[in-house]
């Protein structure tokens, strides 16, 4: 997928994040009188969120202008938070001038060393005290097959030589928690965890999305008519189910001492 495209500009930006997503964040990120920096922001889903949860500052930063510029459009009624361009590696942001960077759907898009780096600048721009969280989609994620996972394993059902392309590319749990242990963080124990990404009014509300190739960057490595394909056999899983699209997460923290 290239985000840099114009047909890529409101693929991450057109939902807000659900209460499940909230209640989670809430529980464990604690966000409330804390100045935030949301890397790999996308369109400002989450930024905005953190917002609402009471966040003293947000900073969304990601390396595509144009989803910079569409968050900025979002959220210009928003006085606690700001956009601007960067990568993983080089934020942009003030040594220890933040106290929690948090990371959704980010490091599976980043190489090994990459990663490592990205902790590096994690690391630079925390406070003393202040916490690193990433979001992101394990393999052991990719692999669940709980029913209420139903559209995203419908998927691998569907073409399960995506597991493959998966597993070059997905963290395994345990794995990303030794590189954080390598860089002397205080690690906290993984979270997994169930996010509501969207409710459907309709099934033909859902079929668009997925042949836009909306919120999932791996529908680009399926042509349109694999595409037709995995939406028919939606259409028969979706018999007698809630048209929810429910992912399951993990989420690593760790803290600076």
């Amino acid at each position: 997928m290239d985000f840099s495209a114009k047909s890529a500009a409101d693929l991450y930006s057109d939902r807000s994040a659900d209460g499940s997503w909230k209640v989670l964040c809430k529980t464990i990120l604690c966000p409330a009188g804390k100045d935030v920096a949301d890397i790999g922001c996308g369109g400002g889903i989450y930024t905005l969120a953190f917002a609402k949860l009471g966040a003293k500052s947000v900073t969304g930063i990601d390396n595509a202008v144009q989803y910079v510029e569409r968050a900025k459009l979002l959220s210009v009624d928003t006085n606690n938070v700001r956009f601007q361009v960067g990568t993983a590696t080089s934020t942009g942001l003030s040594d220890a001038s933040i106290d929690l960077v948090f990371e959704r759907a980010l490091i599976h898009h980043l190489s090994e060393e990459e990663q490592e780096l990205n902790i590096q600048e994690a690391i630079r721009v925390l406070r003393k005290a202040g916490m690193l969280a990433i979001q992101d989609r394990s393999f052991e994620n990719v692999l669940d097959n709980d029913a209420k996972h139903w559209i995203r394993s419908t998927l691998f059902h569907c073409f399960p030589e995506l597991l493959d392309f998966e597993r070059l590319r997905r963290p395994s749990e345990h794995g990303y928690l030794k590189m954080l242990e390598k860089h002397s963080l205080h690690t906290l124990a993984p979270v997994k965890f169930s996010e509501v990404r969207k409710s459907y009014a309709s099934f033909s509300e859902l079929e668009v999305e997925i042949m836009a190739r909306k919120g999932k960057s791996i529908l680009f490595e399926l042509d349109d008519d694999q595409l037709k394909h995995y939406c028919a056999r939606l259409k028969e899983a979706s018999l007698g189910r809630s048209l929810e699209e429910i992912d399951q997460w993990t989420v690593w923290r760790a803290e600076v001492h």
